[in-house]
């Protein structure tokens, strides 16, 4: 729940400019790691509800953070326009293609005012000057508060940007981030969401369908047990002030299928306290059934550093674990009725030898990727 509101940010900190201390201390909160997209859907809300000029402005801040949390390294534009820097709301790049990908973002409250798609066009021809980029390595996308998008959309068709712009109101792009979320969609598959898509070739949008459907199935059947090597003490259940973890293994040792799911979710450093107890993770929201699960820790240690695989994911309520259930929910994420434990097979959890690395990107909730991605990463950003 989001306590600090835009209205109070404001009446803090002041004026909400470019560089201004309201705009930095909206930014260090949407970006902490701990903060929901719950909490970051609450903030839109109250974002386009609002009539301030300041509304707008939080609003531009929540598309470019959704784009960070898709995965996307991101910039955050200007507020209002100057001469000595390009003036886009955001500028978002992408390593899931062999030749960089990059998205100048346009962000409007409200279609109320008709929207010139040659202003973002004129900011792609810049970005292409200014950076030495390839101008088909360049999109453009408008996300639209509220009002008519149809009418952007047939705008935005009928110039000549018609291959090079997509249209998408931030509630859809909001909707995508939590599809993300709940079904496993990679970033790569984001990008071909959001770009346009192959006209001629429609099968690729047919195996894009086909890839989330695949994630979302239950693929634990026929999935390879673990390998897990230098073998601690036995697991003898939960306990308080007990240790699960078996001592620690490199990467390669993971035996899986190339494709195996591994499900990444972050945690504070007292929620390592957590697994060791409980050879779990909890509570969370998951809808499928990953082989493996990955630890984020962040705080100082920002690293992947735990493994485990799973056994069986059990509704919170149904768990055996080493506390009451009321004795951890002030230490893990604000509970509700449908979260879950995801419970790990017995002497499998592991501490990484070769933890990956912080770069640039943050699993801010859950996040998948596969076992092959995820024994090859060098940095977070290799499988985020």
């Amino acid at each position: 729940m989001v306590e600090l509101t835009l209205d109070r940010i404001v009446s803090l900190a002041g004026d909400w400019n470019d560089d201004s201390r309201a705009s930095e201390q909206f930014r260090e909160i949407i970006e902490n790691e701990q903060t929901t997209t719950e909490e970051i859907e609450a903030y839109l809300r109250e974002a386009m509800e609002g009539t301030e000029q300041y509304h707008n402005r939080a609003l531009q801040d929540l598309v470019n953070n959704i784009g960070r949390r898709l995965g996307f390294e991101v910039e955050y534009g200007i507020y209002q326009g100057r001469s000595d820097t390009i003036g886009y709301d955001g500028h978002w790049k992408s390593t899931a293609t062999e030749d960089k990908t990059h998205l100048v973002v346009e962000t409007k409250k409200t279609t109320a005012y008709s929207i010139d798609p040659g202003q973002a066009g004129n900011y792609m021809d810049e970005l292409t000057n200014r950076d030495d980029i390839e101008r088909s390595q360049i999109y453009g996308l408008y996300v639209i508060g509220e009002g008519e998008v149809e009418t952007v959309a047939q705008t935005v068709f009928g110039s000549q940007y018609r291959d090079r712009m997509r249209v998408i109101t931030a509630q859809r792009l909001l909707d995508l981030l939590e599809i993300q979320e709940d079904s496993g969609l990679r970033h790569d598959q984001v990008v071909d969401v959001l770009l346009p898509i192959n006209a001629v070739d429609v099968g690729q949008l047919v195996g894009l369908i086909q890839d989330v459907i695949e994630f979302r199935e239950d693929n634990s059947a026929g999935a390879e047990s673990t390998g897990a090597g230098n073998t601690g003490t036995s697991w003898d259940g939960p306990q308080t002030g007990g240790d699960a973890v078996q001592g620690t293994i490199s990467r390669d040792e993971l035996d899986g299928l190339h494709d195996a799911t591994v499900a990444v979710f972050p945690s504070q450093t007292p929620g390592v306290e957590f697994l060791k107890e409980n050879n779990a993770w909890g509570f969370v929201h998951i809808n499928q059934q990953p082989e493996y699960v990955a630890m984020y820790i962040s705080d100082d240690v920002q690293q992947i550093r735990y493994v485990a695989y799973v056994q069986q994911i059990v509704p919170a309520a149904d768990a055996t674990l080493a506390r009451t259930l009321e004795s951890y929910i002030g230490d893990q994420a604000e509970f509700d009725e449908g979260k879950k434990v995801v419970v790990f097979e017995p002497d499998s959890l592991y501490e990484l030898e070769d933890p990956i690395e912080y770069e640039s990107r943050v699993p801010y909730s859950l996040r998948y990727t596969d076992l092959g991605r995820f024994k090859q990463a060098e940095t977070t950003d290799d499988i985020l």
